[in-house]
């Protein structure tokens, strides 16, 4: 049995691959939404926040022996906790990440940390556009005015309350989910008022580049917040690639 980490719309289509060749597998994710949308793709879904107390007995009982990472790429607590447990319990690890696209561009910042992109955006005076998130919204709005702050999120009750209790008005949040067009981010970022945008290296699947775009076109910086470092055991980014490695575990 293939344990697939989900939460991402890469994980759906490696379950979609898994579906197609026949591959026994349980779609792991941690929310509602997420298990919402799994159960479109896969037959076994399980929505529980895996630890390190409990991935010992969740292998056992559901007889893994592979393990395929396709959660987000800034998932690093769980990605590092799912390694560490694979080499104890001997299981074969795959990471399937998206690729990132970003170089140094015209109008982009690129950053390390939530941290480290308010120490940059402390110098513009006027409106924040994020779309990094519900997560990190409560530490923006720590950090900088959450006055001046306009977020990007889905539109689900457990984030609302979350940007609620972090000060957001309701004029302040956009909850609409995605896929977004550069004419659309140009239209919300515009309504907002931005003078920056922050958003993460998600990659393609993610709508970096489209983000991006709509920053020059309306002359405003791109705040990016690059990945994680982390030394995967095994990591492919194509589906193809993905193939060859579990057909070898065979």
């Amino acid at each position: 049995m293939i344990l697939l980490l989900g939460g991402t719309s890469e994980s759906l289509a490696v379950a979609d691959d898994l579906n197609a060749h026949h591959y026994q597998f349980v779609l792991s994710v941690t929310t509602d939404y997420g298990a919402e949308l799994a159960l479109k793709h896969a037959q076994n879904v399980c929505k529980q926040t895996l630890t390190p107390e409990t991935f010992h007995h969740f292998f056992v009982e559901n007889h893994i022996n592979v393990i395929v990472d396709a959660t987000h790429p800034f998932a690093r607590v769980i990605s590092q906790t799912v390694i560490e447990a694979a080499k104890k319990e001997g299981i074969p690890y795959i990471r399937y990440e998206r690729t990132g696209l970003l170089g140094q561009e015209e109008g982009l910042k690129l950053v390390r940390s939530t941290a480290e992109a308010c120490q940059y955006l402390l110098k513009f005076q006027g409106n924040i556009y994020l779309s990094t998130g519900s997560k990190t919204a409560p530490e923006y709005a720590e950090r900088l005015d959450v006055s001046r702050l306009h977020v990007r999120v889905l539109p689900t009750e457990r984030v609302m309350k979350l940007l609620t209790e972090a000060g957001y008005q309701a004029n302040q949040i956009d909850a609409i989910q995605g896929p977004f067009s550069v004419e659309l981010n140009v239209e919300l970022f515009k309504h907002a008022q931005a003078v920056a945008v922050v958003t993460k290296e998600s990659g393609k699947q993610g709508g970096v580049q489209e983000k991006i775009q709509a920053c020059r076109q309306l002359n405003i910086p791109c705040v990016v917040i690059k990945r994680p470092e982390i030394s995967y055991p095994k990591k492919v980014t194509e589906i193809a690639a993905l193939d060859k490695e579990l057909e070898g575990l065979r």
